[in-house]
């Protein structure tokens, strides 16, 4: 392990927030490798989350929780280091539970918080959702997706599933996805500074219009993948930002449903 080491951790509140390109990104400007690996998710704050509000707070004597602590929090940061030689490494995942254990275990690291409009990650989700499976409950689903309202219902649960989680914003390292997409200069000026990288602008840009696949799983109509992890080259069709579905009822219902978040993270 080296002594300059740092270990990036990139929180997304959901699934569908681009995590994996904005990986990618941060990766022009630093070289990170991704612990394990690039699709990795490690769900490390979900988990210490866990042991510090159920486990360990249900452990009654001092010398027992310093036991535990032995076997399972110290010496974590190096553990983690140990398994890379790299100046930088990324461990990310898709929720926001937990993630303000991360500063306090690991406060000479960099934590950062990536958020992506509430309205495009429903609507992104929405398209990869099936039911094959014949029952009632999907036949009920399936006439909901229909008429919107199953979307409606399904939005407000999930918005209200994220704001009960909702770490303080202030004084967080907050990254928009579409910052990245669009390539917003004031953002990428952020991310030389916060990471010392001596890349000119220009650089940092073409080799953002060289990541190919851009969260295109599932999506046939605009990329030509069929499953999860398939991946494909970005195409004309493919647009990121501001995602919009063809029938105004849906598009409707995952506005309305995704309302109180949106105003939470600054999108309306």
């Amino acid at each position: 392990m080296k002594n300059n080491q740092k270990i990036i951790f990139s929180n997304s509140y959901s699934p569908r927030t681009g995590h994996n390109f904005v990986a990618q990104v941060f990766k022009i400007f630093t070289g990170l490798e991704i612990l394990i690996h690039d699709k990795s998710e490690t769900q490390l704050s979900r988990i210490l989350d866990l042991y510090y509000t159920h486990t360990r707070r249900y452990i009654y004597l001092d010398s027992d929780k310093k036991f535990m602590d032995h076997l399972f929090i110290n010496g974590l940061r190096e553990r983690i280091l140990s398994k890379s030689d790299n100046s930088y490494v990324l461990i990310k995942d898709t929720s926001f539970q937990g993630v303000d254990c991360l500063p306090e275990l690991f406060p000479n690291d960099i934590h950062i918080l990536l958020i992506r409009d509430p309205k495009d990650v429903l609507t992104s989700g929405f398209k990869a959702m099936r039911f094959k499976r014949k029952s009632i409950k999907n036949l009920i689903k399936k006439i909901g997706m229909k008429t919107g309202l199953f979307q409606l219902y399904f939005s407000w649960r999930v918005t209200h599933q994220v704001i009960d989680i909702l770490p303080n914003l202030e004084n967080r390292i907050l990254i928009r996805y579409e910052d990245l997409v669009i390539q917003k200069e004031e953002t990428l000026q952020y991310l030389k500074e916060l990471f010392n990288c001596d890349k000119a602008l220009d650089d940092i840009k073409a080799e953002i219009n060289e990541i190919s696949v851009i969260n295109t799983s599932f999506f046939k109509e605009e990329t030509g993948g069929k499953h999860i992890w398939d991946e494909k080259e970005k195409t004309t069709k493919f647009n990121p930002v501001n995602r919009k579905s063809k029938n105004i009822f849906y598009r409707k219902a995952i506005e309305w449903g995704t309302r109180d978040l949106r105003k939470k993270l600054g999108y309306v």
